[in-house]
């Protein structure tokens, strides 16, 4: 499966469509999605993907050798290892924000989990 080109675009899809039924109530606001995504979310975040840690961090544009960094450095803690991936990402990005880094949840299939550690922490 290929990303969209326009993840922008894949956010606002998703956004709209609400198909899931209650899928809306559990969701993010718009303007929650277009904030900048801050430290403790992104902590939280790593804290619920476990696993899927390496899936995240292709979708959000990191290469085979560079993923392979993240884990020698952080050899015993799959969160840490996230959690050091995401801030690299969110101070590369010129505007990492929440409804980008759901996006990549969400491809990695943690996207449930991604939107409840979100809420926890609301800016």
């Amino acid at each position: 499966s290929t990303m969209p080109s326009n993840e922008g675009q894949a956010a606002g899809n998703e956004r709209a469509g609400g198909g899931a039924s209650g899928q809306s109530a559990c969701s993010l606001s718009e303007a929650e999605l277009e904030c900048p995504v801050t430290d403790i979310q992104m902590l939280e975040v790593a804290k619920v993907a476990g696993t899927k840690w390496l899936d995240i961090g292709v979708y959000l544009g990191f290469n085979s050798s560079q993923l392979a960094d993240y884990k020698v450095r952080n050899f015993c803690s799959l969160y840490k290892r996230l959690f050091d991936l995401l801030t690299d990402w969110a101070s590369r990005e010129t505007e990492a924000t929440v409804g980008m880094l759901l996006v990549a949840c969400r491809s990695a299939d943690v996207g449930g989990a991604a939107i409840k550690a979100l809420k926890k922490h609301r800016h």
